[in-house]
């Protein structure tokens, strides 16, 4: 270890066989010797672990090398990107690797908890920017001494969401499609499409990728391809009469590559934002219906690792909580029908 005093700081160079040298400087001689001694203990025990790269190398740039993992990765890159530039705009955004600490992203949860995010959106941009530090410890040779992202920093999500079809909300769902008089371009999918993920509890871009040459009438089932799930596994989804009736009433567009329902992504969640809007329908999202028509296959009878095949969940616990929400009414009425 060599300790040399210039322009009023303790500069500490320790060169060890094995290491590379390490170099730090201090306002105080103290301080100085304290590191060197310290860091020189680490060596002999073969415990120590060089924070030089993390002492110049920023947040920032952990998180665009990450980002760029991550658009060739995922299949909707666009909400990583959304994601990267929401966190990029925190205070410690251009922080050195070695300085993050704990408070800086208690504080940044705080502050988006305070503007009106979600609990649920700030878990997501925390994990997004716990993945990164990961990478960076793990991948990237920038050695921190403790992870700053703790579990209780994470602030706790609201309760699943349990919404369904309520009341006439159906029937005012289709009054409507079938007339959309305030659509400059008026679909004559909307109904085939509200009623298709109701028979099927397909996810939004299964359902908005799906061809008809994955169609079956014959064995009564359509191939949902790897690249369109969320879970990135394959799976074959049972067609039920009424889905058959469905698609064989709709007309097809050959020239759009095929779809069974060619709408673009935007067009769709503008379409359906004005639809609820104009059936005086609130709090009603798309995602919803999956939930309806996992409800309704478990109270026609079908047992949970059936309706597994039309959802595509690997954990069956996760599907009972989530995608399912019986009406207690109906619940009632079948157990009293049963009692007599």
């Amino acid at each position: 270890m060599y300790i040399r005093y210039q322009r009023g700081r303790y500069n500490v160079r320790i060169k060890r066989k094995g290491f590379k040298t390490q170099y730090k400087t201090f306002t105080k001689k103290s301080d100085a010797q304290r590191f060197g001694k310290q860091v020189e203990a680490q060596m002999q025990l073969s415990q120590f672990k060089d924070l030089s790269k993390a002492s110049k190398t920023t947040f920032l740039d952990v998180m665009q090398r990450h980002l760029e993992d991550r658009m060739k990765e995922v299949k909707e890159p666009r909400k990583e990107k959304t994601r990267f530039n929401t966190c990029s705009k925190a205070s410690f955004i251009n922080k050195f690797m070695a300085d993050l600490t704990p408070s800086d992203f208690a504080k940044y949860r705080d502050d988006r908890l305070k503007d009106g995010a979600a609990a649920a959106t700030v878990v997501r941009e925390l994990s997004f920017m716990s993945v990164a530090i990961n990478k960076a410890i793990e991948i990237y040779d920038c050695w921190i001494p403790e992870h700053p992202i703790k579990k209780s920093i994470r602030p706790k999500e609201a309760a699943p969401r349990n919404r369904r079809l309520e009341n006439d909300e159906y029937e005012r769902l289709m009054t409507w499609c079938k007339g959309a008089p305030k659509f400059k371009k008026p679909s004559p999918f909307w109904c085939y499409a509200i009623d298709f993920a109701i028979e099927t509890a397909l996810r939004q871009n299964e359902q908005l990728t799906l061809l008809w040459k994955n169609i079956s009438y014959e064995t009564k089932v359509m191939s949902i391809k790897a690249e369109q799930t969320k879970t990135g596994v394959a799976r074959v989804v049972p067609l039920t009469p009424h889905a058959i009736d469905i698609l064989k009433s709709m007309p097809r567009n050959i020239a759009d590559k095929g779809r069974v329902f060619p709408m673009s992504c935007n067009n769709f969640n503008r379409g359906w934002k004005a639809i609820c809007k104009n059936a005086n329908i609130t709090g009603l999202r798309w995602h919803d219906l999956r939930r309806e028509a996992c409800s309704r296959l478990l109270e026609k009878g079908l047992s949970v690792s059936e309706v597994q095949m039309f959802t595509g969940h690997k954990t069956v616990a996760l599907m009972l909580q989530t995608y399912s929400q019986h009406n207690p009414t109906n619940v009632a009425k079948k157990l009293n029908s049963e009692a007599i």
